[in-house]
């Protein structure tokens, strides 16, 4: 055979493999009112079961070049529950060839009307190739990278969250309101086991805005067992998304629409819009459909690893059998206020909106399993994040006391670094560990930076100031912390000041003279600027005085000389360069303490020849 002959060969061989997948799908163009149709769907356990479809129409451009096909669905089951979640991606057959997969109903609609997304847009949708994914550093906001305040909420109990994306809020926009005139995806139900009823309860409205419904449940066995063999895994067949699994698992349910070999598709509309993606895919077993006038839903569990969604998109998602997700895992040691140690283990999606949620959700919940959830409390963190290729660790280091959101704000401390860095844009960002010990108080541990001592105002360079830091407790207790300052080397004679601080104060003071945001050059640099944020349950002793410098690509450049200033301040350089009149020589942080501190004091010293 020659190589021309091999060549259309080939190019006929695959022409002959579209065609025949296509010769299985029914055309669109070719549906009429009045046809009948067979879908198949597992209503209890794992069993695929039929259900009747009658077609009444094809709705044109529902989204850009998409399409629905209008049904009325019918069966034992359907007629008492009517279009339910987690049946999105049950599959429609037409003459014994398979039309779509059912994707969308009207809620409080009282007939099982529903539409159906055509499987030839969905193949096509995800038969598109790949486009390599490019990368590159995005600004940060530096006054994000210190979780807020407790003082901006106010009591009782609130949960600060992390931005939900417009364009992912609005997915699902009428899960929020009563709307029964509009065609919208099927909710997706998200099942969750090891959750407690009020952390469930608290993050709620977050979940639904992303178009699930939380349902609590048990376990889900051996739901992150290694793939083997061939799972029965045929259209119809229940399918899992897991987003959490181990001691705690958050698990999103469809159904399969089509098979070919490998390629899973299924659902018929979007998960999350999350584009490229890679998620644990797993079989699921149905407990039951619960009927409700809002919206019936399927209460499952998932059942044995199969492989992962590699893509999340309008008219569905896909999946490959056999494809091993990268997973994030998280270990947990929760020191209880009644002096026992807890140990939690699990595995969380990488991506960089839902990784963040679902870590704030999960840490959030993990206090709240043994602790209190209103009522005064301070809450210690000590963990790192481990990134792959990096020497240095992100460190988890900070303390909350409040009478009423340290649990809210522990938890978004944990999330918020793991934001930052899978938000950077650096192509190279791979989180292999995050691993926690959380300390919980059920008092409050709270004190104020009194008054400090200090043994010398006139210092000469080299040598050290002796400072006695007071702070007092709630109770008027004093505590008192030796802290040695040395004057720096080489440093001219004149006015020296020490400022000693909280961390938050210094945060929000350095705000006032450096940029809002920095674009760091590597992802070394993001880890020291996160790294370096101040903390609570410390102070800061910080030498300056008043003088010439500027901050260029998130480095400070303290004590310039008058003709760098000027080149600096040039009308001819604009951008990059952020100039300062403080002179920073020195800043030292001291040991945490058990308290959460505030207050600043500055001291006034004249160094001497």
């Amino acid at each position: 055979m020659t190589r021309r002959a091999g060549f259309h060969f080939l190019v006929f061989g695959v022409l002959a493999l579209a065609s025949a997948r296509g010769a299985d799908f029914f055309p669109l163009e070719q549906v009429k009112p009045g046809m009948k149709a067979v879908g198949r769907t597992v209503f209890q356990g794992t069993k695929v079961e039929e259900f009747q479809a009658e077609i009444l129409g094809v709705l044109s451009n529902i989204g850009p070049k998409q399409n629905a096909i209008l049904a009325r669905l019918s069966g034992e089951t359907l007629d008492r529950t009517g279009v339910f979640a987690g049946m999105s991606g049950s599959p429609v057959y037409l003459e014994g060839k398979l039309l779509g997969a059912v994707a969308f109903g009207f809620p409080f609609s009282k007939d099982a009307i529903a539409g159906i997304t055509p499987i030839q847009e969905m193949v096509d949708l995800f038969e598109e190739p790949e486009v390599e994914k490019r990368s590159g550093p995005r600004k940060v906001q530096l006054s994000e990278l210190a979780t807020p305040s407790p003082q901006v909420l106010s009591p009782p109990f609130q949960t600060p969250q992390l931005p939900v994306p417009e364009h992912v809020a609005s997915a699902h926009p009428v899960l929020s309101r009563v709307s029964g005139q509009s065609l919208t995806p099927i909710a997706t139900p998200l099942v969750l086991s090891g959750f407690s009823a009020q952390a469930i309860s608290l993050f709620a409205p977050q979940l639904q805005a992303l178009g699930l419904v939380p349902m609590q449940t048990g376990g889900s066995g051996s739901s992150s067992l290694p793939f083997e063999g061939n799972p029965t895994l045929e259209p119809g067949s229940s399918l899992s998304v897991q987003l959490v699994r181990g001691d705690m698992e958050a698990s999103a349910s469809g159904t399969v629409t089509h098979r070919d070999g490998n390629r899973v598709y299924a659902f018929g509309h979007q998960l999350l819009f999350m584009g490229s993606t890679d998620l644990p895919m797993n079989t699921a077993e149905v407990l039951t459909i619960l009927p409700s006038l809002q919206s019936s839903s399927k209460v499952t569990v998932s059942r044995s690893f199969v492989g992962s969604i590699k893509q999340d998109r309008a008219t569905g998602i896909y999946g490959v059998l056999g494809s091993q997700p990268r997973m994030i895992p998280v270990k947990i040691r929760l020191h209880t206020s009644r002096n026992a140690v807890r140990s939690y283990s699990y595995e969380m999606i990488t991506d960089s909106f839902l990784t963040p949620f679902l870590l704030n959700f999960t840490v959030f919940n993990t206090i709240l399993s043994s602790e209190r959830g209103i009522g005064g409390s301070t809450i210690q963190l000590r963990g790192k994040i481990v990134l792959k290729g990096q020497a240095d660790a992100v460190r988890i280091e900070d303390s909350f006391s409040s009478p009423s959101n340290s649990l809210a704000f522990a938890s978004l401390a944990v999330a918020a670094p793991v934001h930052h860095l899978l938000s950077s844009g650096f192509a190279e960002v791979d989180v292999q560990d995050i691993d926690l010990d959380i300390f919980v108080s059920e008092k409050e541990r709270e004190a104020l930076l009194d008054r400090v001592w200090f043994n010398k105002s006139k210092v000469r360079p080299g040598e050290t100031v002796d400072l006695a830091v007071f702070l007092v407790r709630e109770s008027g207790e004093d505590i008192v912390r030796q802290v040695p300052v040395r004057i720096p080397e080489g440093i001219n004679p004149g006015p020296l000041s020490l400022v000693i601080s909280d961390g938050e104060t210094l945060e929000r003071a350095d705000s006032r003279y450096e940029p809002q945001y920095f674009i760091p050059r590597d992802l070394k640099q993001l880890i020291k600027a996160i790294n370096n944020v101040k903390k609570r349950d410390r102070l800061y002793v910080r030498l300056f005085r008043t003088g010439q410098g500027a901050i260029i690509k998130g480095e400070g450049l303290p004590d310039l000389p008058p003709s760098m200033v000027s080149i600096f301040s040039s009308r001819r350089m604009a951008g990059g360069i952020h100039p300062f009149n403080l002179v920073i020589y020195d800043e030292q942080e001291t040991d945490s303490t058990e308290y959460v501190i505030t207050g600043q004091r500055i001291v006034n010293l004249e160094v001497i020849p």
